[in-house]
């Protein structure tokens, strides 16, 4: 009866509730005043350290308020900005109708053009394909709360070792790199912020997205990324795809890990600057 009495009492002390609002402010310590959409008025919710470091001030926001006891936490915060919806929307049904004509041939190919896609990145902002034009880029798949260190941790961890190669070569400062999660459920901008802050990864050149998850299973399977959810976990394969500034792929790298080295010195040819500088 006891056991049964302190569930009750823990279930009521657990309230959560979808809400929408505009953000006015973040404070230092983690306090969001929100303008509510229904009418509501200002509401204050405590943000994650994650969420805290995302530029969600001036903007519309959904998010899980969670009471625990006297205090409310704005969980899974994520865009609900009705202009980035729409863009959202439209580049999804898009790669949709591709995926479907593609059939079974949807895997991109060295010299293919990369798919388009619009996510948003670890501070909340809106990114799309056109915004990696021009530069030479790396992109991966992983999910953050990954239990096995050979897998995720392992391709995050080469991912900053490839950041830090590139950052010691100055003809390489066009080089950016990407990582896009495929459970975009649990990985939130401000999740990502965290998890990248955590390898210490250079926001100025690596970007951490997420999003509709509808179009993120299609940009998996044309990056040829296979998942199957088991035992409490997502099971995948891994692969770093290298691609041209013309937005070609030119590289895959198959399984987690990879030669950091090897890869900035592919992306630094790319950037047309390799030979000019040895000579």
């Amino acid at each position: 009866m006891r056991n049964v009495l302190a569930l009750i009492f823990a279930v009521s002390a657990l309230c959560a509730a979808n809400e929408t609002g505009k953000v006015v402010e973040v404070s230092a310590d983690g306090w969001a005043t929100i303008v509510a959409a229904d009418g509501q008025g200002k509401l204050l919710r405590r943000f994650a350290e994650g969420d805290r470091k995302v530029g969600w001030a001036g903007l519309i926001v959904r998010y899980d308020a969670v009471t625990e006891g006297t205090e409310t936490q704005a969980r899974g915060v994520v865009s609900a900005e009705p202009e980035e919806l729409r863009q959202v929307a439209e580049v999804t049904e898009s790669l949709r109708r591709e995926t479907a004509d593609k059939g079974r041939m949807v895997t991109r190919m060295p010299n293919e053009l990369m798919p388009n896609m619009a996510l948003w990145d670890q501070d909340g902002r809106l990114v799309m394909k056109k915004d990696f034009l021009g530069h030479p880029l790396a992109l991966n798949f992983i999910f953050t709360s990954c239990r096995s260190a050979r897998m995720c941790p392992a391709s995050s961890a080469c991912m900053k070792q490839l950041g830090d190669a590139l950052a010691k070569m100055p003809d390489a400062s066009g080089v950016r790199l990407l990582t896009i999660t495929f459970d975009p459920a649990t990985d939130t901008p401000g999740v990502l912020r965290a998890y990248a802050d955590g390898y210490g990864i250079d926001p100025a050149r690596h970007r951490f997205l997420t999003g509709d998850a509808g179009q993120i299973k299609d940009l998996m399977r044309h990056y040829g990324i296979q998942t199957l959810r088991d035992d409490g976990t997502i099971v995948h394969n891994a692969a770093l795809i290298v691609i041209s500034p013309e937005g070609r792929i030119a590289y895959r790298s198959e399984g987690p890990s990879f030669d950091a080295e090897d890869v900035a010195s592919r992306l630094r040819r790319l950037c047309g600057t390799a030979g000019a500088q040895s000579k």
